[in-house]
Parts: C-alpha cells; structure tokens; sequence
C-alpha cells in the first residue's frame, strides 16, 4: 500500500525526544520493544480543524495521540454533525482498520493543537502478535469503547436533550470528591462541540447553560465553566434520567 499523503498543512515534528512511553496501552512493553515502535512511528502536528483520518480513507495506519484533543465525526449531506467519540491525550485510534482492513468508518480531526504519532498497521499487528500485554490492553480498549457508545445510544434514545446537556457538562467535571461543592472545567468545549457531543443544536446548548446560570447552578468566565453547585447538577441528572 502507498505511503499515505499528510497533506500541506500538517507539519512534521521529527522524532527526537518523541515516545510511546505515555500510552497505557503499550505500559508492560520492555524498554526495548517500546523504543522500536517510536523508532518506526511517524510523529505530526495538527492545528485546531484540521483533518488527521479521511472518511473513507483506505490507509491502515494506527495513531496515537500525544497531546491536545481530537473527535471521531461523520457529516451528513446537509452538513449536520455526529460524534462518536472525544480523543484525550493518551488514546489510541484508527485500530479498527488495522485489525480488519476495512475503509475507515468515520473522520478524525483535531479539536485542539495536537501532536500524533502515525505507526504502520503491519509493525501494530506484528506487536500484537508477539507480545500478549498490547493484545490484552487493545482488547480491553476496544470493550471500553463498545460500552462507552452503548450508554451514549441509550442516553440519545431515553434522555431529553436538557438532560442529556447537564449529564455532559457533569461528565467533562471528571471526577471530583463526593463533598466536592464546586468545580471548575477549564476551557470548555464552545457551545456548537457541546451540540456535536450530545447530538442537539447549538442554540439548545446556549439555553440550557444561561438557565443553569440564572439558577445559579453554573457560571462562565472567558472560557472556563465552574458549576458553583455540583450536588444539584447531579440531582438534576438523576431526576431527568429517572423520567421524573
């Protein structure tokens, strides 16, 4: 297969000082095995936008991302947006075609500046093979993912859009201590990557964020959110997923 295209305006950040080393997935790997796969990956810079995998893209490359966010996302005709998953620091994707050789199924593009290593589906396959911690971490990656987007097909399925907005702004609080009163999230996702997040428009996002507001639930500051009172957030999660 041809050595895929990066495209102009991705910039090559070289390989010096780059590794795999932060990525769970290959964390029981000997030092060895682990300095032969950054060896052989291919390490790019991404703006905020710009497109890292093509719908459809018939290269089998695995990548990994080294820094900032990214998003797995298909785009209708009309040009509505759907995401399947929020790419973190640290994630893994792009697997599914090594495994199967399929065309990619969705686009991936960055939601942030990033950094990305690129790694040759046949060395991950090869890595798999020889070495049973990275065939049992992708497993494993791969169940978190199937259970990651059976709770979001549930939640599009059974949660009013309100809900489905405070059961997000909830979960990108991660996970702050049980007497926890207030939490900031910094830098929060514009309300159209919210929208994209929980399948609704902007302009719902926008309403629901000034009521939670004006109940004093949550406020903004430049491009920080701070949920002033997280027990009621949680409570209202809890009564829109009971249906009450």
């Amino acid at each position: 297969m041809p050595e895929r295209e990066e495209g102009r305006v991705v910039k090559s950040v070289g390989q010096c000082g780059r590794s795999l080393r932060s990525f769970g997935i290959f964390e029981k790997l000997s030092k060895g095995a682990l300095d032969r796969l950054s060896a052989a990956c291919h390490w790019s810079a991404y703006d905020d936008g710009e497109e890292i995998v093509p719908y459809l893209d018939d290269h089998d490359d695995v990548y990994f991302l080294a820094s900032g966010t990214a998003r797995v996302m298909l785009y209708s005709r009309t040009g509505k947006a759907v995401a399947f998953r929020i790419i973190e620091a640290g994630d893994i994707f792009g697997e599914l075609a090594a495994i199967d050789h399929a065309p990619r199924s969705a686009r991936v593009e960055a939601s942030s500046a990033c950094v990305v290593a690129r790694l040759p589906a046949e060395i991950f396959r090869m890595a798999m093979r020889d070495e049973p911690c990275v065939m049992e971490a992708v497993a494993r990656h791969l169940v978190s993912q199937v259970r990651e987007l059976t709770a979001r097909v549930f939640a599009f399925s059974t949660l009013s859009v309100k809900t489905r907005i405070q059961s997000e702004i909830l979960r990108l609080a991660g996970d702050p201590p049980d007497d926890a009163v207030r939490v900031l999230i910094p830098r929060f996702p514009t309300h159209g990557d919210l929208a994209v997040r929980v399948s609704t428009h902007r302009e719902a996002v926008t309403r629901e964020i000034g009521s939670l507001a004006r109940q004093g639930v949550l406020s903004r500051a430049g491009r920080d959110l701070e949920i002033i009172d997280i027990a009621r957030l949680r409570a209202m999660v809890e009564e829109g997923e009971s249906g009450e």
